[in-house]
């Protein structure tokens, strides 16, 4: 028995927005004869939710924009988005059909190496923020656009945040002795134990177990050093001892 019972799956959000399943099916039978009619190569595909995708190169877009407004009454940009693909751009374009409650994308494929596509802001007027947007993430630069600079960034912001090429902060080479560790033994610290053993060494600079404990501890003759008596002669008791001599010597010469 389940404790949650069982509900049926809510319908798709878009379906609501997007005409009955017929007009979806009539928009790409249309799309795909303009397809076959037109001497322009794309290719019509269907989204989730039964939303039509028309996908065409750059260099026609702009022909297929005007198509779409004035024989299919898409009347309404929605939304523009940059896709980095690695080897190259896309654009895609989400319209509307507002007297016919339809919805599809338009997707441009720019050449590798190329940034450059046509402005759509003649065609659809709500172009024009959202190809700034789109430029301003990714670069895409929109030919005839009347003002295209950053909407989000700063105008003195270095390159362009969505690419996948975006650096965050500049490449830094770090030393192999802070990677040449394996990450293991750096989590166990085997490779550290008896360091501090094999790289101290009480003889050359310190006087060992007669090394006083604390710079201010006092100097008579019951001071303990590292729980030994204080020694007779220390390096304190040899130098004043040489200085003496040298004195000595000193004063037989004159003589």
């Amino acid at each position: 028995m389940d404790l949650i019972p069982s509900m049926p799956l809510p319908p798709t959000p878009s379906s609501a927005h997007t005409g009955t399943a017929a007009n979806q099916q009539e928009l790409r039978a249309v799309l795909s004869t303009f397809g076959s009619q037109a001497t322009i190569p794309m290719v019509v595909k269907m989204l989730p939710g039964g939303i039509p995708s028309l996908e065409v190169a750059a260099e026609h877009v702009y022909n297929v924009a005007l198509y779409l407004r004035d024989q299919l009454q898409f009347d309404l940009l929605t939304c523009v988005s940059g896709v980095d693909m690695k080897t190259h751009l896309e654009v895609a374009y989400h319209l509307r059909a507002t007297s016919q409650n339809l919805l599809m994308q338009l997707k441009a494929k720019l050449p590798p190496k190329t940034t450059v596509i046509d402005s759509l802001i003649g065609v659809w007027i709500s172009a024009n923020w959202l190809e700034r947007e789109t430029y301003d993430m990714f670069g895409v630069i929109f030919s005839g656009h009347p003002d295209l600079r950053r909407i989000l960034l700063d105008d003195m912001f270095t390159g362009f945040p969505l690419r996948k090429d975006f650096q965050t902060t500049p490449a830094v080479l770090h030393d192999r002795a802070t990677t040449q560790t394996e990450p293991q033994q750096a989590v166990s610290g085997d490779q550290l134990r008896g360091l501090g053993a094999n790289r101290s060494n009480a003889n050359v600079f310190s006087q060992g177990d007669q090394e006083r404990l604390h710079p201010g501890t006092p100097t008579f003759g019951h001071t303990q050093f590292h729980g030994h008596s204080f020694p007779t002669q220390t390096w304190k008791h040899t130098l004043q001892h040489e200085q003496e001599e040298q004195q000595k010597a000193a004063e037989k010469k004159k003589e």
